[in-house]
């Protein structure tokens, strides 16, 4: 949904014409300590996760590479964004290690995926808009999966520190289990649409609601595939939840104000461009946005001085 501004280094079109197509294949590992309160089945996917982080690590180095080869100017986002979308595990083992008297495991997974050169080459002819968007559809995602993870390690804190009250705190890993499987539904959702299988995407997005009907990212993200498959209105009812749970984000806004414009409704739209611009100042989009809805309205001064802040921005 975000438009970023993307630069391509000027003589860098025939993408890795000159590169043999090759699959290289990463081995992942990495392991999850499972407390009492905890599932191995929820364990397992935790170290899962984990391990295949660590592949993309691996193959984000390979992608940084080939991109240099052919000249291209790729950010750290793109990257991780990329390997994220073309990676494909295609092989999962663990290895379990009791703790404490059997109360707890060590969960080790290690797994095996593949990454295909052409599907490299695929992503670096997309237009530069597309790219945009997959890049903030994967941050946002990141960003949700990295707050459920500091969760989960504060919730281990606390049930480490004897002089912490732990009576209810077999609910509050069931809680974020809940979350964490919702985030694993937008996991699936993210990669289907790298694939640009919007419908399929949107309906792991629900599922992953099913699971956490607060999740803002869920919201946000099925928001956007709506916004992309022209329902505005549709759009408009998940970013209205996505501010309902997450009032302080201002993309949020960011994307309302896009679903009004498209309804046609400028004010509103207007208001949402000066909501994102109190969160985040330095946003040019917002700036742009705003003027634009303002010229709409007639307030050609505002306007002005709002695509003029715009680009000082950009």
């Amino acid at each position: 949904m975000k438009k970023l501004f993307l630069s391509v280094v000027t003589g860098s079109l025939l993408l890795m014409s000159s590169l043999h197509a090759q699959v290289m294949t990463y081995t992942g590992s990495d392991e999850y300590i499972m407390s009492e309160f905890e599932t191995i089945d929820i364990a397992k996917q935790r170290a899962e996760q984990k391990a295949i982080r660590n592949a993309q690590e691996q193959a984000g180095v390979y992608v940084e590479s080939n991109t240099e080869v052919v000249n291209m100017m790729v950010t750290k986002d793109e990257i991780r964004t990329l390997t994220a979308g073309i990676l494909k595990v295609t092989d999962v083992q663990y290895q379990l290690t009791p703790l404490e008297g059997g109360k707890s495991l060590i969960v080790k997974a290690t797994v095996k995926a593949d990454i295909d050169s052409n599907e490299l080459a695929n992503y670096l002819n997309r237009p530069l808009t597309e790219r945009a968007d997959l890049v903030a559809q994967n941050l946002e995602l990141q960003k949700a999966i990295a707050a459920q993870d500091a969760q989960i390690a504060q919730l281990k804190r606390q049930l480490a520190d004897k002089s912490q009250d732990t009576t209810n705190i077999a609910d509050r890993f069931a809680a974020e289990d809940k979350i964490f499987l919702s985030n694993q539904q937008l996991t699936e959702a993210g990669k289907l649409y790298y694939q640009g299988n919007l419908n399929g995407a949107a309906n792991h997005c629900t599922r992953a609601i099913e699971l956490s009907s607060n999740n803002a990212t869920a919201y946000s993200i099925r928001g956007a595939i709506y916004y992309k498959l022209n329902d505005f209105n549709s759009a408009l009812a998940d970013f209205n939840k996505a501010i309902e749970f997450n009032h302080s984000d201002y993309k949020n806004f960011y994307n309302r104000g896009l679903a009004y414009i498209k309804l046609n409704d400028y004010w509103r739209a207007a208001q949402d461009f000066s909501q994102a611009i109190q969160l985040n100042p330095n946003d040019a989009d917002s700036w742009h946005n705003r003027g634009l809805c303002r010229q709409r309205l007639g307030d050609i001064y505002g306007a002005q001085e709002d695509l003029r802040k715009a680009r000082t921005l950009s």
